[in-house]
């Protein structure tokens, strides 16, 4: 089952904290983080997981770079409120 391994724990590179496998193969839109591989390489068979639960297009897509970076999307954000603000005055 997708959830055998839901409960186990791992600290997470990006978050800087512990967090559930559920967190790891959910986070992206449902789909696995793109890090997962190399997170969960030694806790379990995680290429094998992936191929049990997920499509090819699915892995692709969840381990694509993002078409954004950080950076672009806080200023995306930054530039959202700002319209926000201007339109409520």
């Amino acid at each position: 089952m997708i959830e055998d391994y839901d409960e186990l724990i791992i600290r997470c590179p990006q978050l800087g904290g512990e967090v559930p496998f559920k967190y790891c193969r959910t986070m992206n839109e449902d789909l696995p983080c793109r890090r997962i591989l190399v997170c969960w390489e030694f806790r379990i068979e995680i290429s094998k997981f992936l191929g049990e639960h997920y499509s090819i297009d699915e892995i692709q897509r969840a381990l694509a770079l993002p078409t954004k970076t950080r950076i672009d999307t806080i200023l995306e954000l930054i530039e959202k409120a700002k319209k926000v603000k201007e339109e409520g005055e």
